[in-house]
């Protein structure tokens, strides 16, 4: 995705959607984190988190709603 300067100086809907995906992803890690620790201070877990919950959950939750 490339970055564009905002011309109407808000962003669309689309975009409002995807940092909401974004923030939500963050709180569940963050809270994940406050219970095991271990998982917050992981390189690696916190990557593997991002891409599952950033991308995977969406393609999912994206075929599983255009199937009905």
């Amino acid at each position: 995705m490339r970055l564009r300067l905002l011309t109407d100086g808000f962003p669309n809907r689309r975009e409002r959607r995807v940092f909401a995906g974004y923030l939500l992803a963050a709180a569940v890690y963050v809270a994940i984190g406050v219970a095991v620790t271990d998982f917050l201070l992981s390189f690696w877990v916190g990557v593997a988190y991002i891409v599952l919950a950033a991308w995977a959950v969406p393609v999912l939750v994206r075929r599983f709603l255009d199937a009905r």
